[in-house]
């Protein structure tokens, strides 16, 4: 293992451990995470757990690259330096988005709609994107393609990543019904993305 290895290994672990540490801080806390699926509960959450284990896939090779053969469907024998170094660059911008937004979230943070007391948050990393925790999924599964180009785990993403959509589109029908005038005008200033 080189330098950028172990870049990549911490680089893909810190989102990881930060959804561990907030899970963690939830439950200790006796708050209760698990919400409404804003789609069918399937797909909701086949999509969380199909992107969650593909990170988690990387950060296993990042750290033992001798199990790279174990991941189907590779386009490349090896992968390249550079490309290593570029999905290292992806995950910064990953991290920089993810982790303030798991900060701003807190306690309130629900995997689904929330079904006690909630409030819309608009500070922060908020007012950059209305959606910052799925914002860093393209840079995540960029960052994951560059490191491990495997057409597999390419329908994988892209799987997550239209099912992530969806339940924002979910999300955001449901902020409309619950905060309404301000919720509209927050839509209107803040991009869906970026």
């Amino acid at each position: 293992m080189n330098w950028i290895d172990y870049s990549l290994a911490v680089l893909i672990s810190m989102p990881i451990l930060a959804t561990f540490v907030l899970g963690a801080f939830l439950a200790k806390s006796g708050k209760h995470a698990l919400g409404n699926p804003t789609i069918h509960p399937l797909l909701f959450f086949t999509g969380k757990f199909f992107l969650f284990g593909v990170w988690a896939l990387f950060a296993v090779i990042a750290l033992f690259p001798e199990f790279r053969n174990i991941v189907p469907l590779l386009i490349q024998e090896q992968t390249p330096d550079v490309q290593k170094l570029l999905a290292a660059v992806f995950l910064i911008p990953a991290n920089l988005i993810i982790v303030p937004a798991y900060l701003s979230m807190g306690l309130i943070t629900n995997i689904g709609l929330p079904t006690g007391k909630h409030e819309l948050r608009t500070s922060g990393i908020y007012k950059i994107s209305r959606n910052p925790m799925y914002a860093s999924f393209f840079f995540l599964n960029t960052a994951t393609f560059l490191f491990l180009p495997s057409i597999l785990l390419l329908i994988v993403m892209l799987y997550g990543m239209v099912v992530h959509h969806f339940i924002i589109l979910g999300e955001e029908k449901f902020l409309e019904k619950e905060f309404g005038d301000e919720y509209k005008k927050y839509k209107a200033r803040v991009s869906r993305y970026f």
